[in-house]
């Protein structure tokens, strides 16, 4: 740092540090100056009677200290204090300082207080339970009372009972036990990877449920990036489990509720200030983020830095394909997600259907179509839309986007009708076809009502540009018709029809991430089907996929082979051009060229909100660079790294206006290089654009700068282009541009003659699970069982608990109450065993051989026997504790047994051979 600017930092002394940022800080957060006491004396205050001695310029050395700020409640009760230091310390060198004022206010109010470190740049808060991390700002005098109120009412999340109403599954069971555990070792972040259709919802209500019993969190925010998400998180989860009202953010603004819904995209809408910002950092004691690397639209993380709350993300995403960064967000080592539920997993326990696949290749969608080896009246098509056929030459990639085939469709539709799945009574089973595009979708639509008329009501175009498109979806889950739903982008993700049985891609799709999400629409099981005579033989085994290659394009091979890795997030417009000007400063700039740009990058930076927690850390390099504005060169790595990410908070604008001057501003760099084919280029896009707006000369704005349109598409204005030049064109075009209308994109239709080139089936390969696998192969006791020697009780259950440390939900109450079969059904199931005879009779019919028959016994004693006899059967295992818990206890066997006695029936249970 020059020292000029660390002069001038340094000179921000702890008062104005105080009055400029922490006063200020406060007032926003709601504060009032009567609840906030200012050097106030730790050691003399009677906090107990609400008695502050504040400082009066004397000291008694060794005696007195005074805390910077004691935040107060309504009562005068003490919620936390702040030691403040000056701008240019760090803030946590008044961490022993605040500890110690901390403890003198804990001695007497017999209570923890927590503690806020601060520079006034950035915050710091230690809880009533010594965990510490950075915070946007202060809390409101509302949001320290609840914390306090929940801190002391708080209890160990691993005690708190997981409410089975709300999971009724295992594994979903294990997870929020997981995450409880979680959780309970202080823990304020955790990652989620389940895939679709096994319960990620549910499991967050779950452990919304636990938190709010354990006293850990009381406000619930729940997000997601689309609305089928928020509506199934709020009808689905919230509404369904449970009784408080649900504010949905979306119909506005409140902050009366306790369970919140919304969007990312209306969360980050607002001016001045975005709609999250309206809420203070403590507001929320919980956030959900479902498909939680979906960060694109917040893609600086402002809603996660901004909030002091539990995070937890939900993902599908298979964990090889989930990017750094939302491992990093939820403090997650790469590649290791809190707590993974994956598809193979799910398939193998029957919890998800796996897929069988048909990738078929056409002439036309491979090879493409050349104009001039068509037939006559496929050329004469051609000519009526100005297309000379002996030059029309389309790649079968560019189906849908250049050109259209009929023919190709209707060849589509006949292999699927061919093959799909169908119902009892004829008609294809649920299905989404994937379109490229709504003018796909509707020529599909047609060719079907060609091909099928009889199936005209049940193919159904669902797009969002459909009026009341939310209304077919409804109709597509709830009702018989339609079957088919013809999509573009609406169905991908986010929509629950487990009846879904055919998916149907025509169209590539390049994003590992999208492409399982919509392979996801088909996952569900037979169990989670309501409407089953719409299945196939009135059931559901697997699912059909329908990938037809694009250009060579075989989705399913391409993120079956190897699960590609997401591109990294783009910038957003105004981003790109701000780095594009910092770029500009590396450049060899004449005094006026380097000032035009360095204008631009002040100007830019002036614009930005310094309330804004995020920009207020960086206020020291914003400083500094304003100082040396006439030097900017000098700090082209500060910019890039600390500056340019505080563009996300800058409002865009019209897109074709902040679009037009990124790409005219490009222009600076090849003036420079006197690149006059890249010049050439640029000025066909704005003499384009230039004659489209030109159109709409009606317009008062247009007519008044007709002489600057005209101006731009005249030749001359081109030759020897300059700086200023480029500066006429974003100075006094790009406000224009917000009349540029695009012209629609013409797409020929060549019905051109189609045939299947190859089919090739692809059947899911599950994966085994090799640590159970070699678990099983090894294991004695396994062994033994194969081998038809049976183990005993006691073997059994020491074989629990050695599966258990391999897969701690595999216990056998776990698997009794969950998978509804006994422990032994399925320990024989999974080493490939058949159980012909019920399990629990052959453990009564022992324990009546072993025990019952070799005894002389009252009748009160056998019928206590009885009891045993069932519970062993249950639970497989006895030991002496049990008799002092229910059922058996009720009974009082100590009133008609000898100790020794009772001890000699265990003994003799753990003998039986209950698993041969």
């Amino acid at each position: 740092m020059n020292k000029d600017i660390d002069d001038a930092i340094s000179s921000i002394d702890e008062n104005k540090t105080r009055e400029i940022y922490i006063d200020p800080a406060l007032k926003r957060s709601g504060w009032l100056n009567k609840y906030i006491k200012q050097e106030v004396n730790s050691v003399k205050s009677d906090f107990n009677a609400k008695e502050f001695v504040n400082f009066d310029g004397t000291v008694e050395k060794g005696v007195d200290r005074f805390i910077d700020y004691v935040l107060l409640d309504e009562d005068y009760t003490v919620l936390a204090i702040i030691e403040a230091k000056r701008f240019s310390k760090d803030e946590d060198k008044g961490r022993i300082q605040a500890r110690t004022y901390s403890k003198d206010i804990e001695k007497q109010v017999n209570r923890k207080i927590p503690i806020f470190l601060t520079n006034g740049r950035v915050w710091r808060f230690i809880d009533e339970g010594g965990f510490e991390r950075k915070v946007s700002n202060p809390f409101s005098q509302e949001d320290l009372r609840r914390r306090s109120d929940l801190y002391n009412k708080k209890r160990d999340p691993k005690d708190v009972k997981v409410n089975s109403r709300i999971v009724d599954r295992i594994k979903s069971h294990q997870i929020v036990i997981q995450l409880s555990e979680h959780f309970s070792q202080g823990h304020r972040k955790a990652l989620v990877q389940m895939a679709t259709g096994t319960g990620k919802t549910r499991v967050a209500m779950a452990i919304i449920d636990l938190l709010i019993n354990a006293n850990m969190v009381r406000n619930v925010l729940f997000i997601a990036d689309r609305t089928a998400l928020v509506d199934q998180a709020r009808t689905s989860g919230f509404e369904e489990f449970f009784t408080e009202p649900i504010a949905d953010l979306r119909r506005g603004f409140t902050t009366s509720s306790r369970l919140y819904v919304s969007t990312i995209q209306t969360l980050t809408r607002g001016e001045p200030k975005k709609l999250f910002e309206r809420f203070t950092p403590a507001f929320f004691d919980l956030i959900v983020f479902d498909e939680a690397h979906r960060s694109i639209y917040d893609k600086n993380n402002l809603i996660a830095n901004h909030f002091d709350a539990i995070k937890i993300g939900l993902t599908a995403t298979p964990r090889e394909s989930e990017s750094r960064n939302t491992y990093d967000l939820f403090e997650c080592e790469y590649g290791t997600p809190t707590v993974e539920y994956s598809y193979d997993e799910a398939v193998r326990e029957g919890v998800l259907v796996p897929y069988s696949a048909e990738i078929i290749e056409t002439k036309v969608l491979s090879e493409g179509i050349k104009g001039d080896k068509l037939a006559n009246e496929l050329k004469d098509q051609l000519r009526r839309q100005e297309e000379d056929p002996k030059y029309a030459e389309f790649m079968g990639s560019q189906f849908d986007n250049v050109f259209m085939d009929d023919v190709t469709n209707a060849l589509v539709i006949r292999e699927f009708m061919a093959q799909c799945y169908m119902s009892d009574e004829g008609k294809p089973c649920k299905t989404i076809f994937f379109c490229a595009s709504q003018r796909h979708a509707d020529h599909m639509k047609k060719v079907f009502g060609k091909l099928f008329p009889h199936l005209s009501g049940d193919v159904q175009v669902i797009t969002s540009k459909m009026y009341r498109a939310n209304d077919e979806v409804k109709r597509f889950k709830k009702e018989s018709q339609p079957r088919i739903a013809l999509s573009v982008g609406m169905l991908d993700t986010g929509i629950d029809v487990p009846e879904i049985c055919n998916l149907v891609f025509v169209k590539p799709v390049f994003s590992h991430i999208r492409f399982w999400q919509m392979l996801g629409r088909g996952t569900r099981n037979f169990e989670a089907c309501k409407n089953r005579d719409w299945l196939p033989e009135m059931n559901k085994k697997d699912f059909k996929i329908f990938d037809f290659t694009i250009g060579g394009h075989s989705n399913v091979k391409i993120h079956q082979i190897k699960a590609s890795k997401e591109k990294d997030l783009q910038d957003n417009v105004i981003t790109k051009i701000f780095k594009n000007r910092i770029k500009l400063l590396e450049r060899t700039l004449d005094d006026e060229q380097k000032q035009l740009v360095s204008d631009k990058i002040l100007k830019t930076i002036d614009s930005l909100d310094e309330d804004s927690f995020i920009v207020r850390e960086r206020m020291p390099t914003i400083e500094k660079i304003k100082e040396n504005s006439f030097e900017l060169e000098k700090y082209v790595k500060d910019l890039m790294k600390d500056i340019s990410p505080l563009m996300i908070l800058c409002e865009g604008g019209n897109a074709h206006v902040v679009s037009f001057i990124l790409q005219t501003e490009k222009l600076f760099d090849f003036v420079l290089d006197r690149n006059l084919e890249k010049i050439e280029e640029i000025r066909d896009y704005v003499e384009y654009r230039a004659h489209n707006i030109l159109q709409k000369d009606s317009l008062t704005e247009i007519k008044d700068n007709k002489d600057k349109i005209t101006k731009v598409l005249q030749a001359d204005f081109w030759d020897d282009l300059t700086f200023e030049d480029v500066e006429f064109l974003v100075r006094e075009m790009s406000p224009l541009m917000k009349y540029y209308e695009p012209n629609k994109k013409k797409v020929v239709q060549v019905d051109a003659p189609d045939l299947v080139l190859s089919r090739e089936s692809y059947e899911m390969e599950v994966k085994e699970d090799t640590e159970l696998k070699e678990f099983l192969d090894s294991n004695p006791l396994i062994r033994d069982i194969k081998n038809g020697l049976g183990i005993t009780s006691f073997e059994l259950k020491k074989l629990e608990g050695q599966l258990m440390a391999l897969r701690p939900e595999m216990t056998i109450e776990n698997i009794q109450k969950y998978r509804d079969t006994d422990f032994i059904v399925f320990l024989k199931e999974i080493i490939g065993l058949e159980q012909k005879h019920d399990p629990k009779k052959l453990i009564e019919r022992k324990f009546d051989d072993f025990i019952i028959s070799k005894g002389d016994y009252t009748s009160r004693q056998l019928e206590f026997l009885l009891l045993l006899r069932k519970v062993f059967a249950d639970r497989k295992y006895v030991e002496l504790p049990d008799f002092t818990k229910m059922p058996l206890a009720d009974e009082h066997p100590l009133d008609y047994f000898q100790m020794s006695a009772l001890k000699s029936i265990i003994e003799q249970c753990n003998e039986i051979k209950v698993c041969c």
